[in-house]
């Protein structure tokens, strides 16, 4: 009989402990549009940014956008694709211990000298989320951005939304693309939860 007690009281133990790693209600819905950050005339680096830390990323203020060029969602600055390294987004603990991304704004475009994204350009961006309880693999999606061919006004960003797959605490996003090269990933508007630690 003490055996079977003490033998409940683990079980319930480890149950308590995956709760506490991987909450199932979030704290904060975060809508990120980098529209507060400093003033930025090239890239910079995109360290922490709203709960996330961000893995090869930089970002841009949008000073005006040419013809053929990519305009931002919001007004002003953008995330913008490092060519080197993995991209990432993973949850700024200790006072987060997990997302759920559920929509975000995005397009491609050649990047010039100061490494600022000018005009649009093909290219296909996709997230793979990684649970936060096991570290495991639990969804992808891949989305496309295809600009016309010649166009007349700026390109707008092309909206994804993230299918329920990806409504779950994950432990960490990772952002690959496939695009040209010489060629920038720019995100504006992402749109997430965060589950507090």
């Amino acid at each position: 009989m003490k055996s079977q007690f003490l033998q409940s009281i683990a079980i319930l133990a480890a149950s308590l402990s995956f709760v506490i790693a991987a909450p199932t209600t979030y704290s904060t819905n975060v809508n990120a549009t980098y529209d507060d950050l400093p003033n930025a005339a090239v890239t910079v680096p995109l360290n922490t940014y709203r709960g996330l830390l961000y893995g090869n990323w930089t970002y841009a203020t949008v000073q005006a956008v040419q013809v053929g060029g990519v305009a931002s969602a919001s007004p002003f600055s953008r995330a913008v694709s490092n060519p080197l390294g993995t991209l990432t987004l993973v949850p700024q603990k200790p006072t987060w211990n997990a997302l759920a991304p559920l929509d975000f704004f995005f397009g491609f475009a050649v990047r010039d000298a100061q490494a600022i994204a000018t005009l649009a350009a093909p290219g296909t961006v996709t997230f793979t989320g990684f649970s936060a309880a096991t570290g495991k693999q639990v969804a992808s999606m891949s989305f496309d951005f295809k600009p016309p061919l010649s166009p007349v006004n700026p390109v707008p960003m092309k909206q994804a939304s993230l299918p329920k797959e990806f409504n779950q605490p994950l432990g960490k996003i990772v952002v690959t693309q496939t695009n040209q090269l010489g060629t920038a990933l720019l995100v504006d508007n992402l749109h997430y939860l965060l589950y507090s630690a």
